[in-house]
């Protein structure tokens, strides 16, 4: 029995010893390729909901970022994969989102949200998890100094600048008394708390300061407290479902006869005038109306070159923050080209080096890819403007516009803002 039993024990540890020998020979030959990890980026924008009118285009934007990727031999040898979710501009179906995306496929970078409130709601999400998040829309001030462990960034500029144009505008307009009307979320409160400051600065006196429920569709008591002092101008801070109703509430409640309005760029919206109706001689509503918004007529150098490819594939309009998308999308593969790694900490520590100077200028995202496979160091040249991040993720420069409605309904843009 001892034996036999020594003989197993032999023969066991010689198949062990054969076993581990060959786990140590390399049998692969030199055609053998090894098989990149998918390279996968998410989107998470309004595609339904109050900001709908602009999260279709802004996802289309994306799209067409990533095509000219994976056009341009994708990234790490392997095309590109989006994964879009749907915020439907509503917190809970953001979390949702964002939950689905980081845990479930393992993006390891999300561009979104849309609204600024809906990127609060998920933005712990991500930074917990080294995702790092690039919004193309988001201009509430609570972003700039938010503990994200510089893993969320922004491709528009904060509304501490827009507040300040909304300001000039109103003083512009002649108005030395105003209410304001806004959306009880970050972008609302934000926008209306550096244009009250700047607005009383500038010898403006505020009368009533309204806020709104977003997930309301009645607005009859907000409208009526906002009128109520009777001031000069309402500065409406919205987004255009909430907003159409707001001022087609106010229309009929006579709240336009004797006092003004004043729009955020949010409501900048061709659907807007047909939301909000006509009066009873067939026009629109709202015909005359005004606002601020990011001055169109200040682009990137790349603009054009996107502006024609999107009409291409398209066949429409760019509109708001389209090319903000564009940019968000380009600097996220050119900084996983750079770092060699679609590992969201290695995304993050490469979107400065790719997007800010030094480095050779680029407008196109196929060049910019070629040039750092080469070894050399790029600065791109967005869409939207200078693509250029502080050190708290925020772009360095912003430009402002009136902008108003045009007795056909349609979006028309006037001069531009000096911020002083």
């Amino acid at each position: 029995m001892l034996k036999s039993h020594a003989k197993g024990l032999i023969a066991i540890m010689f198949i062990i010893a054969i076993v581990t020998l060959s786990g140590c020979i390399d049998t692969t030959t030199d055609t053998d390729t090894v098989e990149q990890e998918e390279v996968k980026i998410g989107t998470l924008l309004s595609i339904t909901g109050d900001l709908a009118p602009y999260g279709g285009p802004m996802e289309n934007a994306a799209k067409l970022a990533i095509e000219e990727v994976n056009n341009n031999g994708g990234l790490l040898g392997t095309q590109v994969t989006m994964i879009n979710e749907d915020s439907q501009t509503s917190e809970i179906a953001a979390v949702d989102g964002a939950n689905k995306l980081v845990k479930i496929n393992k993006v390891p970078a999300i561009i979104g949200a849309a609204g600024s409130s809906i990127s609060l709601s998920f933005i712990d999400i991500t930074t917990s998890n080294n995702v790092v998040q690039i919004s193309p829309s988001n201009t509430a001030p609570d972003f700039t100094t938010y503990e994200d462990n510089d893993f969320y960034f922004r491709t528009c500029p904060s509304d501490a600048l827009q507040g300040k144009a909304m300001a000039i505008m109103a003083v512009d307009e002649g108005y030395t008394t105003a209410s304001t009307l806004v959306l009880n979320n970050a972008y609302g409160v934000g926008f209306e708390t550096v244009f009250v400051e700047e607005f009383e600065n500038m010898g403006g006196k505020i009368l009533d300061r309204v806020k709104y429920d977003p997930q309301a569709s009645m607005f009859n008591s907000e409208i009526e407290q906002a009128v109520k002092n009777e001031p000069e101008v309402i500065i409406l801070i919205s987004y255009p479902e909430t907003g159409s109703l707001i001022l087609k509430a106010a229309y009929e409640k006579g709240a336009m006869d004797n006092i003004e309005w004043l729009l955020s760029e949010g409501l900048k919206a061709e659907s807007l005038a047909e939301s909000v109706g006509k009066d009873v001689d067939g026009n629109f509503i709202i015909a005359g109306l005004k606002g601020t918004a990011p001055d169109p007529t200040v682009t990137g150098p790349a603009y054009q070159t996107f502006n024609d490819a999107y009409m291409a594939k398209y066949g429409t309009e760019t509109t708001t923050f389209t090319s903000n998308t564009y940019d968000a999308a380009a600097v996220i593969a050119l900084a996983i080209e750079k770092a060699g790694s679609a590992d969201g900490t290695a995304i993050r520590d490469n979107i400065r080096a790719v997007a800010n100077p030094p480095g050779v200028e680029v407008t196109d995202i196929g060049e910019g890819l070629r040039l750092i496979r080469e070894g050399t160091d790029i600065n791109y040249q967005g869409a939207s403007g200078d693509v250029n991040f502080d050190d708290n993720g925020d772009i360095t420069t912003a430009y402002y516009a009136k902008w108003q409605v045009a007795d056909n309904g349609t979006v028309e843009w006037g001069e531009s803002i000096d911020l002083g």
